[in-house]
């Protein structure tokens, strides 16, 4: 083998290498472009995700608000329910007691007048002898004695259901 030979041998061989290094570097630079449009990418729906992940993060805190609200209305309601319950049971005691004192007063009235028949506590007998224990005139037996007994402002008159007047009393 003669010198120039050897010289293009060693030239092609340096040539080859050349492309080679060329060839390799386009390569890991189209890697590196590669890499970096998919790191690219992956920031780009990170983001994305971030922004679906603070938009549930405000839905939830919204929801968990109006929640707080309504329990808070709740309680409102809870207390005022309370209130005009006691309210109510305060009232329902004091008609019981208006109605008691009633009740006697109209015993007593009943206990006084000739004409009604009535037993040693005041209340009212019916024809039978048996007592009429409310004042819609009604006996023990629900028989109904004919005597409408509403009570009014201080007075009552006793008026039968059929329009006759049968007694009348001032309380």
């Amino acid at each position: 083998m003669d010198t120039s030979t050897i010289v293009w041998i060693i030239v092609a061989i340096v040539v080859v290498a050349v492309i080679l290094a060329l060839v390799m570097r386009a390569s890991r630079t189209r890697r590196a472009e590669a890499h970096r449009t998919e790191a690219a990418r992956l920031r780009d729906e990170a983001r994305e995700h971030d922004r679906g992940l603070r938009e549930r993060e405000a839905h939830a805190a919204e929801a968990d608000a109006k929640a707080r609200q309504a329990k808070a209305e709740a309680d409102l309601r809870a207390a005022e329910a309370q209130r005009l319950e006691a309210e109510a049971e305060r009232r329902s005691e004091r008609a019981d007691e208006v109605r008691s004192a009633r009740d006697e007063r109209l015993r007593a009235a009943d206990a006084r007048d000739p004409d009604v028949q009535t037993d040693d506590d005041g209340y009212r007998l019916d024809e039978n002898g048996e007592r009429i224990d409310d004042l819609r005139g009604t006996d023990r037996r629900g028989n109904d004695d004919g005597v409408n007994r509403e009570a009014g402002s201080g007075s009552w008159e006793g008026e039968r259901r059929d329009g006759v007047g049968t007694e009348r009393q001032q309380g």
